[in-house]
């Protein structure tokens, strides 16, 4: 039993010796904005909405679990690396942000499902086209300060 967990753990935290974190985080860069410009489309355009619901939902669901991998590997991460003021800061956004994620995924599933059913998804379109937006530059202050953590030195 603990050489399986042991295994499992080097399958988690690494992918060819490589850190797995800093491959994970990058699915959420894409990810999130993707919803973000999808939601604003949606809902400027509701005949597009049609034509993305089915694609934003999955999306919002792969980027929520993106957000949740993300957040497991960089705890990971930061248990074998020194820890900094600014890892720790950029660890209390990630937290925050896989959270946010998985409500968000929430919100855009709810849409895409009320709007398949022929229901009003206006006012919910615009809480998850605004989520997503937030979630975009949530995004991206949670990235700066995990760059900022890695490489401030350097820069």
């Amino acid at each position: 039993m603990r050489v399986e967990a042991g295994i499992l753990a080097a399958v988690w935290d690494s992918v060819l010796g490589l850190p797995l974190h800093p491959l994970v985080v990058h699915a959420v860069v894409v990810l999130v904005p993707l919803v973000a410009v999808g939601m604003v489309v949606s809902v400027l355009r509701p005949t597009w909405a049609e034509r993305l619901r089915v694609v934003l939902g999955a999306l919002s669901l792969a980027a929520a679990a993106a957000g949740v991998a993300a957040r497991t590997t960089g705890q990971s991460l930061l248990s074998r690396v020194p820890g900094s003021p600014e890892a720790a800061r950029h660890a209390e956004l990630s937290d925050s942000l896989a959270l946010f994620l998985l409500g968000l995924a929430g919100l855009v599933v709810g849409w895409a499902w009320a709007g398949s059913r022929g229901r009003p998804t206006r006012a919910l379109g615009l809480v998850a086209a605004a989520g997503a937006i937030v979630a975009t530059g949530w995004t991206m202050l949670a990235g700066h300060s995990g760059a900022q953590s890695v490489w401030g030195d350097v820069l």
